[in-house]
């Protein structure tokens, strides 16, 4: 079997491990390149990097099993849709940097990822996923240096500024299936995005209201009742099949999945372009209309479960703010 060649001098010192220019490093190759990582001055010190290196690789070797670990204690507990999409968000970081070692991540390695990427908005999305995972990767001790997607400053993009109006709305109401009409409802109504919608059971409906727990979040909310919530739940439980527990659900009364769910949607936006729809929307365009219709940033705030209405405030609220104009004393003191 073939062997590295043997040493000709330091040889009580580990595996990988050299003596250069008065202090001691781990040499590796990672990603085709030879990376000399410094342990420390005194051979003492040096010994307890590594050792400390070794422990922190033995809970993630890999960033690909970093990733691994972050999905299934961090992501799947927030619901198959957030599951599915953590998926496609980390099959490009994978392929880039699933080889390496955590620690071994740079700055310049995501910057140049973000530049290949052409600086797209997904880029972004992938990023941001990258970012999560290693801040995970902190809290389990498989990075130890800081995470080195922090400080990067991504040229921003602004947030969505899309509003739909009234008319849109009930354009894109009139051609949608009726299940998708209900759900269109419901968002408005609610301000709830589409992955509670799917989650509705006969068990979220209440004497008090609809009670029901963020999927993003995990807060426990409740939207009281009106006259005209009651009228939008009575008329999706009028829907067939009648012995169902999904509010929203497909004609075998099972709930849809989100991209069977997000595959009607492109449909119905199609048909409505066709009745005369300017533009398509999101779905989660609906919440921010919620929102913005409301009578206060702390309204919009309590109905879309924000404990910070300054966030309502820059992302949802999406009409402007009106203000009366200041009177001008008059020059001539007339």
């Amino acid at each position: 079997m073939a062997v590295g060649r043997k040493r000709a001098r330091d040889r009580h010192l580990p595996r990988g491990v050299y003596r250069k220019h008065g202090a001691y490093y781990l040499v590796r190759y990672e990603g085709g390149r030879k990376v000399w990582r410094r342990l420390g001055a005194d051979y003492a010190g040096a010994l307890a990097e590594l050792g400390r290196l070794a422990s922190a690789e033995s809970i993630a070797g890999t960033m690909a099993q970093l990733i691994a670990r972050y999905q299934a204690d961090e992501v799947v507990r927030r619901g198959k849709e957030a599951a599915a999409h953590a998926r496609a968000v980390f099959k490009r970081p994978l392929t880039a940097f699933g080889a390496m070692s955590p620690g071994a991540l740079q700055p310049h390695h995501v910057w140049n990822y973000w530049r290949e990427r052409g600086e797209t908005s997904m880029a972004r999305h992938e990023i941001a996923a990258l970012s999560r995972a290693l801040t995970y990767g902190r809290r389990i001790g498989a990075l130890n240096g800081p995470n080195p997607c922090f400080g990067l400053k991504l040229p921003g993009r602004g947030a969505r500024t899309r509003y739909v109006t009234d008319e849109e709305f009930l354009l894109v109401r009139s051609v949608a299936p009726p299940m998708i009409a209900h759900a269109m409802n419901l968002a408005l109504a609610c301000g709830m995005d589409r992955s509670t919608i799917l989650r509705l059971e006969r068990r979220n409906i209440t004497d008090a209201g609809i009670e029901f727990t963020r999927g993003k979040t995990g807060e426990f909310q409740r939207i009281e009742w009106t006259d005209e919530l009651r009228e939008i739940v009575r008329d999706i439980l009028r829907e067939r099949p009648q012995l169902r527990q999904a509010l929203i659900c497909n004609r075998h009364g099972r709930s849809y999945t989100p991209r069977g769910f997000g595959a009607i949607w492109q449909d119905t936006m199609a048909r409505a372009l066709k009745r005369g729809l300017a533009e398509r929307f999101h779905f989660h365009d609906l919440r921010a209309k919620s929102a913005s219709d409301s009578a206060s940033d702390q309204e919009a705030a309590d109905r879309l479960g924000h404990r910070d209405a300054a966030l309502t405030r820059r992302v949802y609220r999406r009409l402007p703010r009106v203000a009366q104009p200041l009177k001008i004393v008059d020059r001539k003191g007339e």
